[in-house]
Parts: C-alpha cells; structure tokens; sequence
C-alpha cells in the first residue's frame, strides 16, 4: 500500500513566514500575483509562478532563484529528515476549523493503472502539466505539495498530530484570507516509524494537485531512463505530500459553479429529463441522495432534479452509483452532454457566478459540494470525476516546506 518517508525539507530560515508563503500556483490571478511580489522579494509565488526576464524563461528563472535563495540563506535545508506537521485554522463560512495532517514523501506509482495505493479522482489538463513539468525540471524541486487523504478509523494519526501541536511550532503565518498556518518538524523515530507503519496499510485518495502528481510521475520516468544509477530510493521517484485524515473535522470541500453560454437544446433537456423545482429548494434537495443543480438563466432562478434515475444510468454506463449521484455528473452527462469542459468558465463563489451570468447574458450554474464520501467510493472504482469537482478550502500553501527532487 502507500510508501511514506520524511525528508530533508527546505525552509524559510525564518519562523514567521506571512510573507514569503502563497497559494498554489492555479488559483493565483493576475492581481494576487502582484499582491504576493510586494509582500517580499522572497516571496515563493517567484518560483511557484515565475516571470520571464531579459536574460532567463521563466523556468530558468525560477531555478536561478531557488539557488539563489540557497545561497543566501534565505531557504535552507534540514539536517535531519522528518514529518513535516501540519495545522490551519480558518473560517468557513462563520463557522471555525481547524485542519490537522503532515507532510512526508510519497512513492509515486503509475497514476492511470488503477492498480496502486494512490487514487486519483479529478480529469487532468495538457497544458499546466506541461508548465509544470518545466518548472519541475529547472528546479528539481517540489514547490508545493499534492494534498491526499486517507482512511483515520482509529484516529491514531488525529491522536498523534493532536500530541505534536503541544510544542511550539517550527514556522506560523497568516494569509489574507484570515488563515493561520502553523508548521512542526518531526524527527522523532517513534512518530516516523509508527506513521510509516500506519500509512503502509491505506490508500492515498488524492483530494488536490492531480495536474502535479501525474508530473511528477511523468518526471520521474523520464528521469529513470536516463539514470544510469537507478534506484528505486532516488528522491525523483517521490513526490512531496500532504495526507490527512478522512475523519479530520476541518475537511471543507467546497462546489466549483459554472457559466456557460446557453446551448440550444437546454430547455428541451430540462423539459425531458429534470423536475423543477424552486430556488428555495435547492438546500433541502441538496442534502438527498442524488444531488440537484440550480440554473440561473434570463434573471430566473430553477432547481433542476433528475426525474429518474435510470435517466442516470443510461447517460452514464458502467459508472458507479457514487458517480451518477453527483451534480457535476448530471450536468456534463444529461443536461449539457456536448459541451466540453473547456467552454465553461468556472467560479468559486455562487453570486459571482451569477453575477458573471447577468453581465455576459450567459448561464450560471449552481452544484452543491461533492461529499468526501462520494470522492472516496469513486476513487475506489477507479472513475474519474468531471474536472473542478472539488474544491477543498482552503488550500495548502506553497513555500511552507519544499522537497528537493533531485
């Protein structure tokens, strides 16, 4: 099952990091990118998500920083490999949360065989895992990690992160978003061989950071046929992880909506397949069994409900229940089957969504959140979800710990 190590991580030197952390490198804007540059210099959203110079690419850049940054001792690297523990405090929603998990390395295994430990859920892109796979092989560095669950039933992984955040932690920021981010390196022997044993037993559901896990599996076989020294220890053949326990009370996966230019058999799709139902249903509806969707089209708000399953079943052969339940599933396969997943402009915030629709004259639309469950039992089937169908809040920050891949 899933092969865990701790690492040698490479750190800010300095204990307070606000500045020099930032989002992964997909949910940076334009603007948030500029934000994050004059909060410092040595801000790691340079490397995460480099610019081009007069002199470099942007991937010859990154490095040329990262080495830099080394060599100033602004980062350095640990003497001693450890876990690298994890806690955010944040609001969701009025309501406070604290998530708990580690950081360790991570065995990569064939992402597409449906055979190993690791279990991804979400269709991947060719284009960011072009991006970055460059930026993999100029820094031969994992800038931020990949985010994986995993089954706690015993909670004696929540038990021991519960234990390690009554010592002072190792490095503290807060974001702009009002989260707090508090850091812990692990050495210890017993901790590392009792989650080494733990983690052996489970599988790895990948909750984020599909794009970056396939690349690193892509970068590690293109480095083991060029490696006259292979070995099946070499850092290259692990990728930087977060794992979390399924049973961790701070898990919020939040919905991602859409918007779309409305296509021409919509209302006849609505009219065969969907009861409607109204706006104040969504909530209640939301909470069964086979989730709804909520349009917003010409200043009209509708909660669409399949009307039969088997409409379900037919749309979707072979795929699990799980699968079929989803909101997300509905939508791509029955109610806007011949739009690709490109077309839609995808949104994290409902009024936004409608508000971009109101602007544009297009249609927005509203799924609930995909359930932790669902996204387990369709990993475990093997099935790939419709793209953005999840969105766990909030997300890790890149630069809190990097993992060289050399």
């Amino acid at each position: 099952m899933a092969d865990i190590k701790p690492f040698r991580a490479i750190r800010f030197s300095k204990e307070n990091i606000t500045n020099f952390i930032c989002p992964p490198y997909d949910v940076i804007n334009p603007q948030g990118k500029e934000r994050l540059k004059k909060l410092s210099p040595f801000n790691i959203v340079n490397i995460e998500l480099p610019d081009q110079t007069a002199k470099n690419d942007k991937y010859k850049n990154a490095a040329e920083l990262l080495h830099s940054w080394r060599d100033k001792s602004v980062l350095v690297q640990d003497d001693s490999p450890a876990f690298y523990f994890y806690e955010q405090i944040f609001d969701d929603h009025g309501i406070k949360m604290t998530r708990r998990g580690f950081f360790a390395a991570l065995k990569l295994e064939n992402p597409h065989s449906g055979k190993g430990s690791i279990k991804p859920h979400e269709k991947t892109l060719a284009k960011p895992k072009a991006d970055r796979l460059s930026l993999l092989k100029a820094t031969k560095a994992n800038i931020s990690p990949i985010f994986g669950l995993f089954d706690d039933e015993h909670h004696s992984v929540l038990d021991t992160c519960k234990r390690v955040i009554r010592r002072n932690p190792t490095a503290v920021a807060k974001d702009k978003n009002g989260v707090f981010h508090k850091l812990w390196a692990v050495d210890d022997e017993d901790i590392i061989k009792s989650l080494e044993k733990c983690l052996s037993k489970k599988s790895i559901f990948i909750a984020d950071g599909h794009h970056r896990y396939e690349t690193a599996w892509n970068y590690s076989q293109e480095r083991k046929e060029k490696d006259r020294h292979y070995s099946q220890a070499s850092e290259y053949n692990y990728v930087m992880a977060y794992l979390c326990p399924m049973e961790d009370r701070g898990i919020s996966i939040w919905p991602t909506h859409r918007v779309i230019e409305a296509p021409d058999d919509l209302e006849a799709n609505i009219e065969k397949y969907f009861d409607v139902h109204l706006a104040n249903d969504f909530q209640k509806l939301s909470k069964k069994e086979i989730q709804p969707m909520m349009i917003f089209k010409d200043n009209k708000y509708r909660v669409l409900r399949i009307k039969k399953e088997d409409f379900l079943k037919k749309a979707m052969p072979g795929k699990s229940k799980a699968y079929r339940n989803l909101a997300v599933s509905a939508l791509h396969y029955v109610l806007m089957p011949n739009i690709d997943a490109s077309e839609f402009t995808y949104v994290k915030d409902d009024k936004e969504a409608v508000l971009l629709a109101r602007k544009t004259g297009r249609v927005a639309i509203i799924v609930p959140a995909t359930p932790v469950q669902s996204l387990k039992a369709i990993s475990l089937s093997n099935e790939v979800m419709p793209q953005k169908s999840t969105y766990f809040y909030p997300k890790l920050a890149s630069g809190i710990v990097i993992a060289s891949v050399k």
